[in-house]
């Protein structure tokens, strides 16, 4: 969904979500429903628990959304979202190979694990079948597992190689998924980058993993900046499509086009170094996305007030004029 791992968000997020829920809901009276050309439509949230949530707002105008348990699966669903995403914990894994082993888990994320552990390969498919059984029980268990219907696995694998080490580790990480939860569909994100200066500052970064071939959807996120800060798009259409199609260096469309797969665009809605995305951007990207028959969704990235990321990047709803516009897109 963006350049940096979302291991530690969604671990905080999944905090503040279940504190939080004696705090008074901020949403507005809900805008008139709204139909989407699109079979996803939403928002990435994740701060939200059953009483601190904008989602009867956000409901009225899409079908998609996103949860980190199961107490948000059954929010969501009584808000009777369609699609409901649930995001693994990529973490868990490696929590059990360090918990295992009786050692700490290293707080740089960036570890490069099979330095430390040489069958790590091993250890982390024992791991993550682990890790994949006890989360398939505890959603059975919460009476929510029927309500999901796509399962996010991995963020940005090719920035991650720490984690995912080669193409057939990748191929191997969505094959263990669909052995345990064979009805359920699997999706990534998928960016990467061949830049030599960007790859000596992040080695754990690298150029693209294909899709693995049991994978369901292809997410991609063509945000309107790169490693280097942001880049200067201007309004016209052309200029857009250029970027979102083939000239963001990190994460484009055509490039997911190859693997005839459906594709989720993740929609640059953030604000940075204190500027909101561009009006144009929006209204733009959507008018693109929604007359392409291959783009199956286009989610918004990022919603939640409280996100914060270096100080940098945060939320959607920091910026109500910024929802406005896209709570209108599509809407006579």
């Amino acid at each position: 969904m963006n350049t940096t791992s979302r291991l530690t968000i969604t671990l905080i997020a999944l905090l503040i979500a279940t504190l939080a829920c004696g705090r008074p809901t901020t949403s507005a009276a809900p805008l008139p429903p709204v139909t989407h050309p699109f079979d996803y439509y939403g928002w990435i949230y994740f701060f939200y628990g059953e009483t601190n949530n904008d989602l009867a707002r956000i409901s009225s105008y899409t079908n998609t959304a996103f949860a980190i348990s199961p107490e948000q699966v059954k929010i969501l669903k009584s808000f009777g979202f369609e699609h409901i995403i649930y995001i693994l914990n990529e973490q868990a894994p490696l929590e059990i190979i360090y918990s295992d082993a009786e050692q700490t888990m290293p707080a740089d994320v960036a570890t490069f694990h099979e330095q430390i552990f040489p069958d790590y390969r091993e250890k982390f498919f024992t791991a993550y079948r682990q890790s994949l059984a006890q989360t398939k029980d505890l959603l059975i268990s919460a009476g929510v597992y029927d309500q999901i219907d796509q399962f996010y696995i991995a963020d940005e694998p090719a920035f991650h190689r720490n984690v995912y080490l080669d193409q057939d580790f990748l191929n191997q990480y969505a094959d263990e998924f669909k052995l345990v939860f064979t009805e359920k569909q699997s999706s990534m994100t998928f960016a990467a980058t061949d830049d030599p200066q960007v790859v000596s500052a992040r080695p754990e970064s690298g150029p693209h993993f294909d899709p693995p071939p049991s994978l369901d959807v292809i997410m991609v996120d063509p945000y309107f900046y790169d490693f280097f800060g942001e880049v200067e798009v201007s309004c016209e259409r052309t200029a857009i499509q250029k970027w979102l199609y083939q000239d963001n260096p990190l994460s484009n469309i055509n490039w997911a086009k190859q693997f005839d797969k459906p594709i989720i665009v993740v929609g640059d809605a953030e604000i940075r170094g204190g500027q909101s995305a561009k009006d144009c951007h929006i209204t733009e990207t959507y008018a693109l996305l929604k007359d392409d028959p291959a783009i199956a969704g286009l989610v918004w990235f990022i919603y939640d007030k409280e996100y914060d990321e270096g100080n940098y990047i945060r939320g959607a709803a920091n910026d109500p004029h910024l929802v406005e516009v896209i709570e209108n897109l599509g809407r006579k």
